[in-house]
């Protein structure tokens, strides 16, 4: 993934360590971190992160195929999660990072958003 733009990643993808997402028109980023966190930044600042935690152990992000964005560490451990997952366990959904700065999780429609909308 280094140097896509994508803004979106679906079902069974990762977004690895050191690997962003990237608003359509290049102003928001979302970054799996080398430290482990996944972060929100626009204009060079971190606006949103999900813990102040560091942890270096950390794999990725995958957009599982039961909707729910999970964050993993190497050794499979699951450390934070959208909490989005159908019981139906077979929903297509993607994740993406907008223009205004929020993350938004889709299934047909926003099942999930988190972020600081821009101004």
């Amino acid at each position: 993934m280094p140097g896509e733009t994508s803004n979106t990643i679906g079902n069974g993808q990762w977004l690895l360590r050191g690997n962003s997402l990237f608003s359509e028109d290049g102003s928001v980023e979302f970054k799996m971190q080398e430290d482990g966190k996944i972060a929100i930044y626009w204009g060079g600042e971190c606006r949103w992160q999900n813990t102040a935690q560091q942890r270096y152990d950390v794999k990725g992000l995958i957009m599982q195929g039961d909707g729910n964005l999970v964050l993993y560490t190497n050794g499979g451990e699951a450390i934070w999660h959208s909490n989005t997952a159908s019981p139906s366990g077979n929903d297509t959904c993607v994740a993406t990072i907008r223009n205004n700065g929020q993350l938004v999780v889709y299934k047909g429609t926003n099942i999930y958003d988190v972020g600081v909308t821009k101004a």
